[in-house]
C-alpha cells in the first residue's frame, strides 16, 4: 500500500459498491494500513459523503 501511495495511487478511489480503500481496511480489521491511509488523506465513503464527496 505505501509502495502505491508513493506512486499516486488514489486513496479515495471507489470501488464498484461506492467503497473506498480505508472502508476494506477497517472492515477487515488491517489497522496499520487503516492508519497508513489516514495519514495519506484517506476517508470513508460516509466521511466523503457527508463531505458532498
Amino acid at each position: 500500500v505505501e509502495l502505491l501511495i508513493a506512486n499516486g495511487a488514489e486513496v479515495n478511489a471507489k470501488d464498484d459498491d461506492d467503497q473506498t480503500p480505508l472502508d476494506w481496511a477497517i472492515k477487515y480489521k488491517q489497522t496499520e494500513i487503516a492508519d497508513l491511509l489516514r495519514k495519506h488523506g484517506g476517508k470513508t465513503s460516509e466521511e466523503l459523503k457527508a463531505a458532498g464527496k
